[in-house]
């Protein structure tokens, strides 16, 4: 194991066997170890002086008991501020955690370095009843409020990437609920978190656990339940405000929007700051929450009035009704939507994701950029595209590569990628082809030095910068044989392109942080030094509107074709 990672473990009132645990971690390749004493006082002093005699552990103390959330934080704190870590694993002092669970959860970390990872426990066998019982609780209602389904919500063994160290000293519990909070915070900060399986381990029916079962569940639940808390308290002020206005005879409409006006100020600040821990600006979280403040409050009148007429009910009854059918929905909306921070739109897009995971809505847009693909190539390519050596640039797994097969039938098919992951789906998908040639490397570095007649690439060129695009450009020029044909297809910023992002991002389902929409002129303005632009064309009906480009290469098509044998 590197020691990039470091393992940090708070300890109050430890068993004695924590330096001999210790010490299997560091035996096994974990040279980085933190221990927090959390006030354990003067008959543990010496576990922990065994403890920090072991090479490369570090011990800190505090002064009393302040709980495992600030002894945790106390240990991130060290690491963060110490020598360069990928991230901290955390595990607990009392045995529950195999060393090989310790190791696996670290491996995880270096697999996904942008994770949180989860110890997750399963929960077979004997597992003490307070201890199922708590969990079974806990990831229930976790579920229901915080949407997002964990099998171990209690777990003490995770790791957590450095970046995210930061956000979580600035949470405020300081016990056990601070656990809880991390994985809510992780949730609403929108950090993956993934799972990694281990061992269900209870020395003695965990009798040497500090966890009451009864206070600290209660403190975690009211993390939970502090969700409610916050809309209870918001209704009780705009129903409140609804009928002082209502009766003192402002109109129906006048009076549902003053008591969401009031209202939306106490929910707006307590739900941003102490229910989804949001870091985002109020120019970018306010507008969003204040239009969802606007369309519940029609609906609710709409509701509200619906009720009355229909069934005879008091209006202040009504409105009573229409704000419960409400709640869960408004619940939802702010939980997913507006207070959960979006991903950096400065981060790369996640190919291996894309490649595993593809979006169901990607299949029909393909599909149309099919079409016109293949009319652009029937036209225009040489010889009708037909017996020629195509190179599809930025194609790992292929969704044109069918359809080209079937209608125009190239003698060879190339596909130049970086991404590992979509090249061997590729595979999987095709099986053994010796028409079929795969070229894993970088399109920049020019790692493929051959030419073809035929070279295209569908939405690549826009995930570069501007120069790294005006060269993503000339290689394909670079890799095409004179008098040869070179298709582009590229996203470019209409007005249609501009709302359907908003929106995607807004609902936090954009996952091509880096893709750059280009204008015509950009491209244009190099493929024009390169060839003859023959055809080009807006692809609207798939709302992220695409252009296709078609240009020929300047010079005469040789009659020789390129063979390059098994890739």
């Amino acid at each position: 194991m590197p020691s990039e990672v470091a393992i940090l473990i708070p300890a109050y009132k430890p068993p004695p066997e924590l330096p001999r645990f210790i010490a299997d971690l560091v035996a096994a390749g974990m040279r980085r170890v933190i221990v927090v004493d959390d006030g354990s006082g003067p008959a543990h002093t010496a576990i922990f002086d065994a403890a920090g005699s072991i090479a490369g552990v570090t011990v800190l103390r505090h002064g009393v008991n302040l709980g495992k959330g600030a002894a945790l934080k106390t240990g991130l704190n060290h690491a963060y501020v110490g020598a360069p870590v990928l991230g901290v694993v955390t595990a607990d002092a009392d045995g529950q955690h195999a060393v090989k669970d310790i190791i696996a959860v670290a491996r995880r970390l270096e697999e996904s370095p942008d994770a949180l990872v989860i110890g997750t426990r399963r929960f077979i066998g004997e597992v003490p009843f307070r201890s199922r019982f708590g969990n079974s609780v806990t990831r229930l209602v976790f579920r229901l409020l915080v949407g997002k389904t964990l099998h171990d919500t209690q777990s003490g063994l995770r790791a957590i990437p450095r970046d995210y160290i930061p956000r979580l000293l600035r949470i405020e519990a300081n016990g056990y609920e601070f656990e809880l909070d991390m994985l809510i915070t992780g949730k609403h900060a929108h950090w993956p978190i993934v799972e990694q399986a281990i061992d269900t381990i209870y020395l003695e029916g965990n009798k040497s656990s500090h966890f009451d079962p009864l206070w600290d569940s209660m403190k975690i639940y009211f993390v939970l339940l502090r969700f409610m808390a916050a809309s209870v308290a918001t209704g009780v002020i705009d129903y409140t405000v609804f009928i002082l206005v209502y009766t003192a005879g402002l109109p129906l409409l006048g009076s549902q929007y003053a008591a969401r006006s009031v209202a939306l100020v106490f929910n707006y600040l307590s739900v941003k700051r102490f229910v989804f821990y949001s870091g985002q600006k109020h120019s970018d979280v306010f507008p969003k929450y204040l239009a969802l403040v606007i369309v519940a409050g029609l609906v609710s009148y709409k509701i509200t009035v619906f009720l009355a007429a229909n069934f005879g009910m008091s209006v202040i009854v009504a409105k009573l009704i229409s704000e419960l059918l409400l709640y869960i929905a408004n619940f939802a909306i702010q939980r997913d939507l507006i207070f959960t921070a979006h991903a950096d739109k400065r981060a790369a897009t996640d190919w291996d994701r894309y490649y595993q995971q593809p979006f169901k809505v990607t299949s029909v847009t393909r599909r149309i950029t099919q079409r016109v693909l293949l009319d652009a190539l029937q036209r225009h390519a040489p010889d009708r595209g037909r017996g020629l050596a195509f190179l599809e640039v930025g194609g790992a797994n292929s969704c044109f590569f069918d359809a080209i097969r079937r209608q125009l039938a190239p003698a060879e098919y190339h596909v130049l990628d970086s991404n590992a992951t979509g090249l061997r789906k590729f595979r999987e998908r095709i099986g053994a082809d010796n028409a079929v040639h795969l070229h894993q490397g970088d399109l920049l570095a020019g790692s493929l030095a051959a030419t073809f007649p035929v070279v295209f690439s569908i939405g690549l060129i826009e995930h570069f910068d501007v120069d790294g695009t005006r060269r993503a450009i000339e290689r394909h020029f670079e890799m095409t044989e004179a008098g040869g044909v070179v298709v582009v297809s590229f996203p470019t910023p209409t007005w249609l392109y501009r709302i359907a992002r908003w929106f995607a991002e807004a609902l936090n389902v954009w996952i091509f942080h880096d893709e750059r929409p280009l204008k015509r002129a950009e491209v244009a303005g190099v493929a024009a030094r390169h060839g003859e632009i023959l055809y080009e064309t807006t692809i609207w009906p798939i709302i992220f509107t695409q252009r296709l480009m078609v240009v020929r290469k300047h010079g005469r098509l040789s009659d020789d074709r390129v063979h390059l044998g098994p890739g």
